[in-house]
Protein backbone atom coordinates (compact mmCIF):
# COMPACT_ATOMS: atom_id res chain seq x y z
CA UNK A 1 0.00 0.00 0.00
CA UNK A 2 1.97 3.46 -1.14
CA UNK A 3 1.06 6.00 0.92
CA UNK A 4 1.07 9.87 -0.92
CA UNK A 5 -0.43 13.15 0.44
CA UNK A 6 -3.44 14.05 -0.31
CA UNK A 7 -4.97 16.97 -1.60
CA UNK A 8 -8.20 16.57 0.74
CA UNK A 9 -7.98 18.72 3.67
CA UNK A 10 -10.59 16.45 5.77
CA UNK A 11 -10.15 12.37 6.31
CA UNK A 12 -12.34 10.06 6.46
CA UNK A 13 -10.27 8.20 9.66
CA UNK A 14 -7.39 9.66 11.24
CA UNK A 15 -3.85 8.46 12.96
CA UNK A 16 -2.55 10.76 16.07
CA UNK A 17 0.99 10.29 17.45
CA UNK A 18 2.52 12.55 20.38
CA UNK A 19 5.91 13.38 21.78
CA UNK A 20 5.31 13.88 25.83
CA UNK A 21 9.14 15.45 26.46
CA UNK A 22 10.91 14.05 29.71
CA UNK A 23 7.89 11.93 30.33
CA UNK A 24 10.79 8.75 30.90
CA UNK A 25 9.13 7.75 34.16
CA UNK A 26 6.16 7.15 36.68
CA UNK A 27 5.66 5.60 40.06
CA UNK A 28 5.99 1.65 40.47
CA UNK A 29 9.20 1.15 38.45
CA UNK A 30 7.36 2.24 34.85
CA UNK A 31 9.77 3.67 32.46
CA UNK A 32 8.72 4.70 29.46
CA UNK A 33 10.73 6.14 25.70
CA UNK A 34 7.51 8.96 25.08
CA UNK A 35 8.12 9.82 21.73
CA UNK A 36 7.31 6.44 20.02
CA UNK A 37 3.79 8.03 18.89
CA UNK A 38 5.34 10.88 16.79
CA UNK A 39 8.24 8.48 15.37
CA UNK A 40 5.96 5.81 13.77
CA UNK A 41 3.52 8.57 12.73
CA UNK A 42 6.51 10.87 11.20
CA UNK A 43 7.66 7.64 9.80
CA UNK A 44 4.37 7.36 7.63
CA UNK A 45 4.91 10.62 6.73
CA UNK A 46 8.26 10.42 5.53
CA UNK A 47 7.18 7.40 3.44
CA UNK A 48 4.65 9.24 1.67
CA UNK A 49 6.52 12.55 1.49
CA UNK A 50 10.30 11.67 1.55
CA UNK A 51 12.27 14.65 3.66
CA UNK A 52 15.93 14.70 5.26
CA UNK A 53 15.32 15.05 8.65
CA UNK A 54 18.41 14.47 10.15
CA UNK A 55 20.11 17.49 12.20
CA UNK A 56 22.11 19.97 9.84
CA UNK A 57 22.41 22.93 12.60
CA UNK A 58 23.12 23.30 16.38
CA UNK A 59 22.88 26.68 17.30
CA UNK A 60 23.15 28.22 20.90
CA UNK A 61 22.05 31.72 21.89
CA UNK A 62 22.11 32.01 24.96
CA UNK A 63 19.56 30.17 26.92
CA UNK A 64 18.07 29.40 23.85
CA UNK A 65 18.65 26.41 21.79
CA UNK A 66 18.56 26.08 17.82
CA UNK A 67 18.43 23.17 15.80
CA UNK A 68 17.66 22.76 11.82
CA UNK A 69 17.41 19.87 9.91
CA UNK A 70 18.67 19.19 6.85
CA UNK A 71 15.38 20.28 5.05
CA UNK A 72 15.48 23.45 6.86
CA UNK A 73 13.25 22.79 9.77
CA UNK A 74 13.93 24.91 12.85
CA UNK A 75 13.02 24.12 16.34
CA UNK A 76 13.60 26.03 19.64
CA UNK A 77 13.78 25.11 22.77
CA UNK A 78 15.52 27.25 26.44
CA UNK A 79 16.52 26.05 29.98
CA UNK A 80 16.83 28.20 33.00
CA UNK A 81 20.09 28.14 33.25
CA UNK A 82 21.85 28.09 29.36
CA UNK A 83 24.22 25.42 28.62
CA UNK A 84 27.65 24.91 29.32
CA UNK A 85 30.72 24.42 26.65
CA UNK A 86 30.22 20.71 27.52
CA UNK A 87 26.79 20.06 26.79
CA UNK A 88 27.43 22.03 23.74
CA UNK A 89 29.80 19.67 22.31
CA UNK A 90 28.15 16.80 23.49
CA UNK A 91 24.81 18.13 21.42
CA UNK A 92 27.56 19.16 18.05
CA UNK A 93 27.77 14.84 18.43
CA UNK A 94 24.15 14.97 16.95
CA UNK A 95 25.28 16.67 13.42
CA UNK A 96 24.28 14.38 10.75
CA UNK A 97 22.56 12.09 12.76
CA UNK A 98 18.75 11.16 11.69
CA UNK A 99 16.37 9.90 15.02
CA UNK A 100 12.93 9.98 14.13
CA UNK A 101 12.23 9.42 18.32
CA UNK A 102 13.19 12.59 20.03
CA UNK A 103 13.45 11.09 23.55
CA UNK A 104 15.99 8.96 22.29
CA UNK A 105 17.87 10.86 20.41
CA UNK A 106 18.18 13.35 23.64
CA UNK A 107 19.24 9.82 25.92
CA UNK A 108 21.99 8.56 22.90
CA UNK A 109 23.63 12.62 23.46
CA UNK A 110 23.19 12.74 26.73
CA UNK A 111 22.88 9.29 28.22
CA UNK A 112 19.80 9.83 29.97
CA UNK A 113 16.48 12.18 30.02
CA UNK A 114 13.87 12.82 32.64
CA UNK A 115 11.33 15.85 33.42
CA UNK A 116 9.87 17.67 36.40
CA UNK A 117 13.14 19.77 35.65
CA UNK A 118 15.26 17.17 36.60
CA UNK A 119 17.26 17.25 33.14
CA UNK A 120 16.52 20.30 31.79
CA UNK A 121 19.11 20.41 28.98
CA UNK A 122 18.20 16.60 27.45
CA UNK A 123 14.84 17.76 27.72
CA UNK A 124 15.59 21.01 25.39
CA UNK A 125 17.18 19.07 23.22
CA UNK A 126 14.59 16.70 22.66
CA UNK A 127 11.89 19.52 22.58
CA UNK A 128 13.76 21.91 19.71
CA UNK A 129 14.43 18.26 17.84
CA UNK A 130 10.70 17.75 17.95
CA UNK A 131 9.91 20.78 16.48
CA UNK A 132 12.34 20.90 14.25
CA UNK A 133 11.14 17.87 12.71
CA UNK A 134 7.55 19.21 13.05
CA UNK A 135 8.72 21.84 11.27
CA UNK A 136 10.40 19.94 8.44
CA UNK A 137 7.28 18.57 7.70
CA UNK A 138 5.34 21.61 7.63
CA UNK A 139 7.97 22.86 5.02
CA UNK A 140 8.23 19.79 2.56
CA UNK A 141 4.61 18.43 2.56
CA UNK A 142 3.45 19.46 -0.61
CA UNK A 143 -0.34 19.50 0.63
CA UNK A 144 -2.41 21.58 3.21
CA UNK A 145 -0.93 21.21 6.49
CA UNK A 146 -2.35 23.18 9.68
CA UNK A 147 0.16 24.97 11.84
CA UNK A 148 -0.52 25.40 16.10
CA UNK A 149 1.22 26.32 19.11
CA UNK A 150 -0.06 25.16 22.18
CA UNK A 151 -1.96 27.72 23.26
CA UNK A 152 -2.72 26.12 26.87
CA UNK A 153 -1.00 27.99 29.88
CA UNK A 154 2.56 26.90 30.30
CA UNK A 155 3.34 25.19 27.23
CA UNK A 156 5.67 24.94 24.51
CA UNK A 157 4.70 22.36 22.46
CA UNK A 158 2.65 22.09 19.24
CA UNK A 159 0.51 20.59 16.56
CA UNK A 160 0.86 20.04 12.92
CA UNK A 161 -1.97 17.96 10.68
CA UNK A 162 -2.53 17.28 6.86
CA UNK A 163 -3.71 14.32 5.05
CA UNK A 164 -2.30 11.34 3.25
CA UNK A 165 -3.74 9.19 0.93
CA UNK A 166 -4.17 5.57 1.64
CA UNK A 167 -6.00 3.40 -1.25
CA UNK A 168 -7.84 6.42 -2.52
CA UNK A 169 -8.89 7.74 0.71
CA UNK A 170 -7.56 10.30 2.43
CA UNK A 171 -6.66 9.58 6.32
CA UNK A 172 -5.95 12.64 8.10
CA UNK A 173 -2.75 12.94 10.29
CA UNK A 174 -1.93 14.51 13.49
CA UNK A 175 1.48 15.30 15.16
CA UNK A 176 1.15 16.81 19.00
CA UNK A 177 4.54 18.22 20.69
CA UNK A 178 3.50 17.94 24.31
CA UNK A 179 5.71 20.64 26.34
CA UNK A 180 6.18 22.72 29.39
CA UNK A 181 8.43 25.43 29.51
CA UNK A 182 11.98 24.90 29.88
CA UNK A 183 11.88 21.57 30.62
CA UNK A 184 9.79 21.94 33.83
CA UNK A 185 7.26 18.51 32.75
CA UNK A 186 5.82 17.30 30.81
CA UNK A 187 2.36 18.95 29.92
CA UNK A 188 0.12 16.24 28.32
CA UNK A 189 -3.37 17.77 28.81
CA UNK A 190 -3.34 17.98 24.66
CA UNK A 191 -2.01 14.10 23.84
CA UNK A 192 -3.39 11.50 22.37
CA UNK A 193 -6.73 12.61 20.90
CA UNK A 194 -7.59 14.77 23.10
CA UNK A 195 -9.21 17.84 21.56
CA UNK A 196 -8.75 21.14 23.83
CA UNK A 197 -7.44 24.63 22.62
CA UNK A 198 -5.12 25.04 19.56
CA UNK A 199 -5.10 21.14 19.39
CA UNK A 200 -8.51 21.04 19.08
CA UNK A 201 -8.68 23.79 16.19
CA UNK A 202 -6.32 21.66 14.00
CA UNK A 203 -8.81 18.35 14.79
CA UNK A 204 -11.71 20.21 13.65
CA UNK A 205 -10.33 21.41 10.52
CA UNK A 206 -9.10 17.99 9.57
CA UNK A 207 -12.43 16.70 10.58
CA UNK A 208 -10.90 14.57 13.27
CA UNK A 209 -13.32 15.64 16.02
CA UNK A 210 -15.96 12.84 14.25
CA UNK A 211 -13.94 10.21 12.94
CA UNK A 212 -12.23 7.79 14.39
CA UNK A 213 -8.70 7.48 14.79
CA UNK A 214 -5.37 5.63 15.59
CA UNK A 215 -3.89 6.55 18.29
CA UNK A 216 -0.15 6.23 18.53
CA UNK A 217 2.10 5.97 21.82
CA UNK A 218 5.33 5.12 22.37
CA UNK A 219 7.58 2.31 24.62
CA UNK A 220 7.18 1.18 27.94
CA UNK A 221 8.01 -1.14 30.37
CA UNK A 222 4.61 -1.44 32.72
CA UNK A 223 5.59 -3.22 36.05
CA UNK A 224 2.03 -4.38 37.18
CA UNK A 225 1.25 -6.32 32.71
CA UNK A 226 0.05 -9.59 33.94
CA UNK A 227 1.32 -12.15 32.58
CA UNK A 228 4.62 -10.11 31.89
CA UNK A 229 5.60 -10.17 28.57
CA UNK A 230 9.22 -11.48 27.49
CA UNK A 231 10.03 -9.66 24.56
CA UNK A 232 8.79 -6.52 23.15
CA UNK A 233 5.51 -6.91 22.18
CA UNK A 234 2.76 -4.78 20.35
CA UNK A 235 0.36 -3.14 22.77
CA UNK A 236 -3.08 -2.64 22.13
CA UNK A 237 -5.44 -0.77 25.07
CA UNK A 238 -8.79 0.39 25.14
CA UNK A 239 -11.54 1.17 27.33
CA UNK A 240 -14.43 -1.26 26.46
CA UNK A 241 -16.61 1.47 28.05
CA UNK A 242 -15.15 4.54 26.69
CA UNK A 243 -13.45 4.01 23.48
CA UNK A 244 -13.99 2.75 20.26
CA UNK A 245 -13.75 -1.48 19.92
CA UNK A 246 -14.03 -0.79 16.50
CA UNK A 247 -10.74 0.80 16.15
CA UNK A 248 -9.50 -1.87 18.79
CA UNK A 249 -10.10 -4.74 16.72
CA UNK A 250 -8.15 -3.34 13.49
CA UNK A 251 -5.60 -2.52 15.46
CA UNK A 252 -5.71 -6.59 17.25
CA UNK A 253 -6.45 -8.49 13.63
CA UNK A 254 -3.33 -5.88 11.82
CA UNK A 255 -1.33 -6.92 14.82
CA UNK A 256 -2.27 -10.67 14.28
CA UNK A 257 -2.07 -10.65 10.80
CA UNK A 258 2.05 -9.35 11.33
CA UNK A 259 2.95 -12.29 13.19
CA UNK A 260 4.71 -10.10 16.12
CA UNK A 261 3.77 -10.73 19.24
CA UNK A 262 1.30 -8.60 20.72
CA UNK A 263 -0.87 -7.69 23.79
CA UNK A 264 -4.90 -6.95 24.18
CA UNK A 265 -6.42 -4.97 27.52
CA UNK A 266 -9.84 -3.83 26.87
CA UNK A 267 -10.35 -2.30 30.22
CA UNK A 268 -7.41 0.64 30.62
CA UNK A 269 -7.73 3.88 31.24
CA UNK A 270 -10.90 4.00 33.42
CA UNK A 271 -12.49 7.08 33.72
CA UNK A 272 -14.29 9.70 36.32
CA UNK A 273 -12.33 7.51 39.44
CA UNK A 274 -10.34 10.52 40.56
CA UNK A 275 -7.14 8.88 40.14
CA UNK A 276 -5.13 11.43 38.74
CA UNK A 277 -6.03 13.62 41.92
CA UNK A 278 -5.58 10.94 45.02
CA UNK A 279 -2.22 10.60 42.95
CA UNK A 280 -1.61 14.51 43.13
CA UNK A 281 -2.27 14.83 46.80
CA UNK A 282 -0.36 11.08 47.59
CA UNK A 283 2.61 12.57 46.32
CA UNK A 284 2.17 16.20 47.34
CA UNK A 285 2.07 14.52 51.29
CA UNK A 286 4.88 12.64 50.56
CA UNK A 287 6.67 16.01 49.50
CA UNK A 288 5.37 17.76 52.78
CA UNK A 289 6.74 15.41 54.59
CA UNK A 290 10.15 15.60 53.53
CA UNK A 291 9.97 19.35 53.71
CA UNK A 292 9.41 19.01 57.59
CA UNK A 293 12.39 16.42 57.69
CA UNK A 294 14.32 18.92 55.51
CA UNK A 295 13.38 21.57 58.26
CA UNK A 296 14.28 19.40 60.71
CA UNK A 297 17.82 18.30 59.75
CA UNK A 298 21.06 18.98 61.79
CA UNK A 299 23.79 17.52 59.67
CA UNK A 300 24.95 18.01 56.00
CA UNK A 301 24.83 14.48 55.79
CA UNK A 302 20.95 14.12 56.61
CA UNK A 303 20.42 17.57 54.21
CA UNK A 304 21.70 15.61 51.50
CA UNK A 305 19.77 12.43 52.12
CA UNK A 306 16.47 14.24 52.32
CA UNK A 307 17.52 16.32 49.17
CA UNK A 308 17.98 12.74 47.22
CA UNK A 309 14.62 11.43 48.45
CA UNK A 310 12.98 14.88 46.92
CA UNK A 311 15.12 14.63 43.79
CA UNK A 312 14.18 10.73 43.53
CA UNK A 313 10.38 11.88 43.79
CA UNK A 314 10.47 14.82 40.96
CA UNK A 315 12.46 12.45 38.77
CA UNK A 316 10.74 9.26 39.06
CA UNK A 317 7.31 9.22 40.53
CA UNK A 318 5.66 12.59 40.07
CA UNK A 319 6.11 10.73 36.29
CA UNK A 320 2.90 9.61 37.47
CA UNK A 321 0.67 12.41 38.10
CA UNK A 322 2.42 15.83 36.63
CA UNK A 323 1.26 15.56 33.24
CA UNK A 324 -2.19 15.69 32.84
CA UNK A 325 -4.72 18.35 34.41
CA UNK A 326 -6.75 16.23 37.10
CA UNK A 327 -9.83 17.81 35.42
CA UNK A 328 -8.80 16.67 32.12
CA UNK A 329 -7.95 13.25 33.35
CA UNK A 330 -10.94 12.30 34.70
CA UNK A 331 -12.48 11.71 30.87
CA UNK A 332 -9.15 11.38 28.79
CA UNK A 333 -7.47 8.86 31.13
CA UNK A 334 -3.73 8.29 31.01
CA UNK A 335 -3.34 7.95 27.15
CA UNK A 336 -5.28 10.77 26.31
CA UNK A 337 -7.96 9.07 24.63
CA UNK A 338 -10.88 11.13 24.21
CA UNK A 339 -14.16 8.97 24.25
CA UNK A 340 -15.53 7.54 21.48
CA UNK A 341 -12.70 8.74 18.82
CA UNK A 342 -10.16 5.67 19.28
CA UNK A 343 -7.88 3.15 20.67
CA UNK A 344 -4.24 2.93 21.32
CA UNK A 345 -1.26 0.93 19.69
CA UNK A 346 1.99 1.12 21.50
CA UNK A 347 5.41 -0.87 22.35
CA UNK A 348 5.42 -2.99 25.76
CA UNK A 349 9.08 -4.73 26.87
CA UNK A 350 10.21 -7.10 29.39
CA UNK A 351 11.88 -5.55 32.74
CA UNK A 352 14.97 -6.93 31.79
CA UNK A 353 15.33 -3.82 28.67
CA UNK A 354 14.55 -1.20 31.59
CA UNK A 355 16.63 -2.55 33.77
CA UNK A 356 19.91 -2.87 31.52
CA UNK A 357 18.93 0.36 29.50
CA UNK A 358 17.75 2.22 32.58
CA UNK A 359 15.89 5.11 29.80
CA UNK A 360 14.67 3.30 26.81
CA UNK A 361 15.34 3.30 23.50
CA UNK A 362 13.07 3.24 20.58
CA UNK A 363 15.06 1.15 17.80
CA UNK A 364 14.44 1.67 13.89
CA UNK A 365 13.20 -1.53 13.23
CA UNK A 366 10.53 -0.77 16.05
CA UNK A 367 9.35 2.02 14.08
CA UNK A 368 9.28 0.45 11.25
CA UNK A 369 7.54 -2.54 12.25
CA UNK A 370 5.05 -0.68 13.98
CA UNK A 371 4.46 2.13 11.27
CA UNK A 372 3.61 -1.39 9.10
CA UNK A 373 0.90 -2.44 11.83
CA UNK A 374 -0.71 1.17 11.66
CA UNK A 375 -0.95 1.15 8.27
CA UNK A 376 -2.29 -2.18 7.92
CA UNK A 377 -5.26 -1.16 11.16
CA UNK A 378 -5.92 1.97 9.22
CA UNK A 379 -6.49 0.04 6.16
CA UNK A 380 -8.79 -2.47 8.15
CA UNK A 381 -10.29 0.99 9.15
CA UNK A 382 -11.52 2.31 6.25
CA UNK A 383 -13.67 -0.93 5.51
CA UNK A 384 -15.11 -0.37 9.09
CA UNK A 385 -15.32 3.10 9.37
CA UNK A 386 -19.36 2.92 9.58
CA UNK A 387 -19.06 1.01 12.59
CA UNK A 388 -16.84 2.82 14.09
CA UNK A 389 -18.29 6.37 13.64
CA UNK A 390 -21.80 4.93 15.27
CA UNK A 391 -19.54 3.89 18.41
CA UNK A 392 -17.92 7.71 18.10
CA UNK A 393 -21.30 9.14 17.89
CA UNK A 394 -22.74 7.08 21.34
CA UNK A 395 -19.78 7.47 23.23
CA UNK A 396 -18.90 11.01 22.95
CA UNK A 397 -19.03 13.31 25.38
CA UNK A 398 -21.37 16.50 25.63
CA UNK A 399 -18.24 18.56 26.92
CA UNK A 400 -17.42 20.92 24.08
CA UNK A 401 -13.76 22.28 23.50
CA UNK A 402 -14.22 25.33 24.89
CA UNK A 403 -15.13 23.82 28.00
CA UNK A 404 -12.27 21.35 28.32
CA UNK A 405 -9.80 24.58 27.51
CA UNK A 406 -11.49 26.03 30.40
CA UNK A 407 -10.84 22.77 32.49
CA UNK A 408 -7.40 22.50 31.52
CA UNK A 409 -6.15 26.05 31.67
CA UNK A 410 -8.00 26.55 35.34
CA UNK A 411 -8.54 23.02 36.94
CA UNK A 412 -12.02 23.17 36.61
CA UNK A 413 -14.05 19.85 37.25
CA UNK A 414 -16.31 18.59 34.66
Amino acid sequence: MRLKPSGCRRGVIGIAGHIGIGHAFSHSGLVQEDSGGFAVLLALLDEACPMDLSVASIRVEGNLLVITTGDGGTGTASTPHGFTPYEKALMERARGMRCLAPQSFATQIFGRISGQGTAPTACAFSLATALAMMDTVRRRWPAHVCVEEDDLPGTSGGFAGGCFDLLGEPVAWLLSVNASRNGAGPNEDAEGCVPVGAKARVMDELGMLDIPSIVLEGKSYVPGLQPPVDRTTLFIRWNSEYDNSIVAQCLEQAARESGLPFRCVSDAYPRHTGALEADTKSLGLRIEELGRQYSRAQTAARKAEVLAALFELCCHDAGASVFMTNAVHEHAGSGGLWPGLGAMLSLTVPSLEAEEWKCLILTEPEIRQTAQVTQEAARLLLERRGEAVRILRSRRPALGPAELFSMAAKGLSG
